[in-house]
C-alpha cells in the first residue's frame, strides 16, 4: 500500500509540475535557513559546557548601581580558597591586551593575553594539548600560548622550553600549550602568564574571579557569605580612609555558572572577551520559525486551492471502498515525500550559503558536513515534521469528501470560497509588512547613530597604543617634534577615548556626604584641542599650570546637572581615597564617550599620568606620508615596539557592528519571507486564472478591456494587503519599539515607515499578481474559451 503511495505522489509531482516547483522551492528555502539557525545555535551553547566539571566552575560578578560587572578584587581569588570549604580552587583572570612576542629576529604583536593564577587551568579546565594543568604555571616567568600562535610563531616544531621575549622585556619559558582552535570557549586569549602584582585593596577591582565548588556545594549560598564577608571589608577600608560609606559603596554578589558566562552576559562590564548574546538566539529562532510558518502556509494554499481537481478521485477510491484514514494517509504521505526532497535540496542550499551565512552573523561556522550525523539526521527529522503539519490539513480536507458532492463537476469547478486560503494569504503579507516595518527601523536606527552630532571630531584622529611605561614621557617630550611633521595638527596621550573603555572611580564633593562614581579619563592638556571638545564655562587643562597636572579637573554638563552645581567651576573635588581637594576648572559640552547606544553619564577628565594611548590629529592632505613619518618618528619614543595605528571614527564605529550584524539579518530574512510569500502568491494567481479561463474569455468577448480584466483578479489581492496592513502596524510598532527601547538616542517612530512597508508590499504583491493577470487578459478569447 506504501508503495502505491508513493506511486501516487511521484505522478502528482510530474502532473503539476508548476505547483510543486513552487512547494518545493518554498519548503527548501525555509528548511536552508532552520538548518543554518540551528547549527548556530547549537554551537553557541557549545562554549565551555565541554570542560571538565564545567557543571560545578563559576565566575564571581556583583551588582551595583551601574549594573552587573565582572571585575572584583584583587584577593578575592586567594580569600575563597581558603575561608570557605565549599570551595574547590580558584583563580584570577586579567586580560592584558595587545603584547609584543619577539623570537629568533622576528616581532609578534598577540592581541588577546591575559594575567591568571598558577592553578588557572586546574579551575577552567581548558584542554592542554602539551604540558600539565597544575604546573603549567608554577614559575613566575612560565607562559602558556594556543595552538593557533605555537603555529604561528613555531610552525611544526615543539615550543615547548622555547625562551621567547614578552613585550620587549622579559624573557618567559613557555610551558604549556592550551588548544583554543577546536572547542569554543568565551576565554580568547592565546597567550596565558603569572601575575606579578594582586593589590591589596578590596575597593579597587582590577580583575575577574573564578571559582570550581566542590560537589553538591550551593553556590547561592556561596554567594550569599562572600557578600556579606567582602562588604565588610570594603566598610573597613572606607572607614580607614576616613570615610563613611553609603548604601552605594556596597553590592550584591552573584555566582554566574561557566556555562552561562558566554551568552547571558551581554550588557555587562566585562573583561572585553567575545561573547554571544542569549537574546540573538531566540531573534535568530524566531526568524527561523517565521520563514518556515511562511514556507508551510504555501504549501497548505496551493494543496487547498488545487484540491477541488482530486475530488474526482477521492470520489471514485471512496465509491470502491476506501476509507477515510487509507485517504488521510495517501496525501500525507505525498506531503512528506515533497518535504523529504525539498530537505534534500535544503541540505545543498545550506551548504552553498554557508559562507554568506557566516558573513551576515560575524561567526565562521564550519562546514555543516565537518558533522553531518545530526545535520542530516535533524534535516530528515524536520522533513518529516513538516511534511505532517503542512499536509495534516489538506489531507483532513480532501480526505472528507463525500463521494457524490465530489463526483459533481460543479464541485470541482468552484473549488469552494476558500477562506481559510484568504486567512493564510493575509497571515503571510502580515508577516511580510511586519518584517519590512522592523527592518526600516534597524536600518534607520543604525543610520542615526553613525550620523549623530557625537559632541567630539573623530575624523583624522590616529590612535596608537602605548607599550612602555616611560612612553607618556617621551611622547610629552617630542610632543613640537611630531607637530613638525606636515599634516600632524595636535598631539596627546590619554587613557581612553571614545568608543573605547572607561573605568568609573569613587570621589568625593567637597561639602557632600556621599560619594559619587562618575567616568573617568585621564588625559593631557592637549586632549580637548586633539578631539575638539568644547568647553562651555570656564577653561581647558593647562600645561604651565603646576595643579592641572595632578590635582585639578575637568567635567561634562551631566555632571554638572546630576550632582546639583549652581557654580561648578571652582567646586573642589577629590580622589576617594586621597587627602588633597583639587578644583573644578572647567565644564565642556556633553558628548558621547560611551556611544548613542548609551546615555551621557557624570564624566571627569584629569591630567595625571595614567595614559596608555596617542591621540594625533592629522590633516587630510597626504594621509599616507604623514603616518610614514609618525611611524618613522615612533622609532625613537619605543624602539622595541614596532607602531601600530588605528582610527578613532572607525574604532567609535565598531560600537555599532551587532546594530549592523542584526540589521543586515532582519534584511535577508525579511527579503526571504517576502520571497516565499511571493512564490506562494504566484502559484495562487496561477491556479485562479486557470480555473477563472473560462470567465476571462467571456468577458472579452463582452468589451472587458485588459484593464477591467487585472482589476478582477486584482480586487482580492488588494483587499488582503489592506486588511494584512491593519494586522501588522501594532505589531511593527511593538516591537519596533521594543528594540529601539534599548538605545538611549534613538529615532523617531516616524509615520511614513508604517506606510511605505504596507506600500512595498502592495508594490511587489501587485506586480506578481499583473503577470498572470496580464498574460491571461491578452490570451485571444477564442483560446480561453476552447480550453473549456
Amino acid at each position: 500500500m506504501f508503495k502505491n503511495h508513493l506511486k501516487i505522489a511521484f505522478r502528482q509531482l510530474a502532473r503539476n509540475k508548476v505547483f510543486s516547483v513552487i512547494n518545493i522551492l518554498g519548503l527548501s528555502l525555509g528548511m536552508a535557513l532552520v538548518i543554518l539557525i540551528a547549527n548556530f545555535i547549537r554551537s553557541e551553547f557549545s562554549y565551555d559546557n565541554w570542560m571538565e566539571a564545567s557543571d560545578r566552575t563559576y565566575r564571581v560578578y556583583r551588582i551595583g548601581n551601574r549594573g552587573e560587572t565582572v571585575w572584583t578584587p584583587g584577593r578575592l581569588a586567594e580569600k575563597m580558597a581558603n575561608d570557605y570549604p565549599e570551595v574547590e580552587r580558584t583563580s584570577g583572570y586579567f586580560p592584558s591586551g595587545e603584547r609584543l612576542l619577539s623570537y629568533a629576529g622576528n616581532n609578534f604583536y598577540v592581541e588577546h593575553t591575559a594575567n591568571v593564577d598558577s592553578t588557572f587551568f586546574s579551575v577552567v579546565a581548558m584542554n592542554l594539548k602539551q604540558g600539565n594543568p597544575q604546573t603549567v604555571l608554577e614559575g613566575p616567568r612560565s607562559m602558556v600560548i594556543s595552538d593557533v600562535l605555537a603555529e604561528r610563531i613555531f610552525g611544526d616544531a615543539n615550543p615547548i622550553g622555547q625562551l621567547i621575549t614578552y613585550d620587549g622585556t622579559d624573557e618567559y619559558m613557555i610551558q604549556g600549550v592550551v588548544d583554543r582552535s577546536s572547542e569554543p570557549t568565551h576565554i580568547d586569549a592565546d597567550i596565558f602568564t603569572r601575575f606579578t602584582w594582586y593589590g591589596n585593596s578590596w575597593i579597587g577591582n582590577n580583575r575577574a574571579t573564578y571559582a570550581r565548588l566542590k560537589p553538591n556545594a550551593n553556590p547561592e549560598q556561596l554567594a550569599a557569605k562572600v557578600e556579606k564577608d567582602v562588604n565588610e571589608l570594603v566598610r573597613q577600608q572606607y572607614l580607614a580612609d576616613g570615610y563613611t560609606p553609603t548604601a552605594k559603596n556596597f553590592y550584591r554578589w552573584k555566582m554566574q555558572p561557566l556555562n552561562d558566562i558566554y551568552l547571558k552576559s551581554e550588557g555587562w562590564m566585562t573583561l572585553g572577551e567575545s561573547l554571544g548574546s542569549i537574546r540573538n538566539i531566540y531573534i535568530f529562532g524566531f526568524i527561523a520559525l517565521i520563514v518556515m510558518f511562511v514556507a508551510m502556509i504555501n504549501y497548505v494554499n496551493l494543496t487547498t486551492a488545487r484540491a477541488s481537481q482530486r475530488s474526482r478521485e477521492v470520489g471514485v477510491k471512496k465509491v470502491v471502498g476506501a476509507k477515510r484514514g487509507l485517504l488521510t494517509t495517501q496525501f500525507i504521505t505525498e506531503s512528506i515525500m515533497q518535504s523529504t526532497l525539498a530537505a534534500i535540496f535544503a541540505l545543498l542550499l545550506a551548504e552553498v550559503s554557508l559562507p554568506f551565512f557566516n558573513e551576515i552573523i560575524g561567526r565562521s561556522m564550519p562546514s555543516l558536513m565537518d558533522e553531518p550525523g545530526w545535520i542530516i539526521l535533524g534535516t530528515f527529522v524536520l522533513a518529516l515534521l513538516t511534511g505532517l503539519l503542512a499536509g495534516s490539513y489538506p489531507a483532513f480536507i480532501m480526505s472528507s469528501y463525500q463521494p457524490v458532492t465530489a463526483l459533481k463537476s460543479s464541485f470541482m469547478k468552484s473549488g469552494g470560497k476558500g477562506m481559510f486560503r484568504k486567512v493564510l494569504v493575509t497571515t503571510q503579507f502580515a508577516v511580510s509588512i511586519t518584517l519590512l516595518i522592523v527592518m526600516a527601523f534597524v536600518y534607520r536606527q543604525v543610520n542615526f547613530m553613525m550620523n549623530e552630532d557625537l559632541g567630539f571630531q573623530p575624523d583624522q584622529v590616529m590612535v596608537i597604543p602605548m607599550n612602555v611605561g616611560q612612553t607618556p614621557r617621551r611622547v610629552a617630550a617630542m610632543k613640537t617634534t611630531f607637530k613638525q611633521i606636515p599634516g600632524v595638527e595636535e598631539v596627546t596621550t590619554c587613557s581612553s577615548l571614545p568608543g573605547y573603555f572607561l573605568p568609573d572611580w569613587n570621589m568625593l564633593l567637597e561639602g557632600r556626604d556621599e560619594n559619587i562614581s562618575p567616568w573617568v579619563l585621564f588625559g593631557d592638556a592637549d586632549l580637548g584641542k586633539t578631539i575638539d571638545l568644547e568647553m562651555v564655562q570656564g577653561r581647558f587643562l593647562d600645561h604651565n599650570i603646576g595643579a592641572d597636572s595632578v590635582n585639578n579637573f575637568i567635567v561634562n554638563e551631566e555632571f554638572v546637572r546630576q550632582y546639583g552645581l549652581d557654580d561648578p567651576v571652582g567646586h573642589r573635588l577629590k580622589w576617594a581615597s586621597d587627602t588633597t581637594y583639587g578644583a573644578i576648572v572647567g565644564v565642556v559640552k556633553d558628548f558621547h564617550f560611551r556611544g548613542l547606544g548609551s546615555k551621557i553619564d557624570p564624566l571627569v577628565m584629569n591630567a595625571r599620568p595614567w595614559r596608555n594611548l596617542v591621540g594625533i590629529k592629522l590633516s587630510t592632505a597626504d594621509m599616507p606620508g604623514t603616518i610614514a613619518a609618525v611611524e618613522q618618528l615612533w622609532k625613537q619614543v619605543e624602539p622595541t615596539h614596532p607602531m601600530r595605528h588605528t582610527f578613532l571614527d572607525k574604532d567609535f564605529e565598531q560600537q555599532y557592528n551587532e546594530q549592523q550584524s542584526f540589521g543586515k539579518s532582519i534584511l535577508y530574512s525579511t527579503l526571504l519571507t517576502l520571497f516565499i510569500a511571493l512564490l506562494g502568491l504566484f502559484g495562487l494567481t496561477s491556479f485562479t486564472v486557470e480555473r477563472r479561463t473560462r470567465e476571462i474569455g467571456i468577458r472579452k468577448v463582452l468589451g472587458a478591456s485588459v484593464g477591467n480584466i487585472i482589476g478582477i483578479l486584482s480586487r482580492d489581492f488588494l483587499l488582503l494587503v489592506g486588511i494584512a496592513f491593519l494586522i501588522a502596524i501594532p505589531f511593527g510598532y511593538v516591537l519596533s519599539s521594543h528594540w529601539l527601547a534599548d538605545f538611549a538616542h534613538r529615532t523617531n517612530m516616524a509615520w511614513w515607515v508604517f506606510l511605505g512597508s504596507g506600500l512595498i508590499m502592495l508594490g511587489v504583491g501587485f506586480a506578481t499578481v499583473c503577470l498572470q493577470s496580464i498574460r491571461a487578459a491578452l490570451t485571444n478569447p477564442v483560446d480561453s474559451l476552447r480550453s473549456e
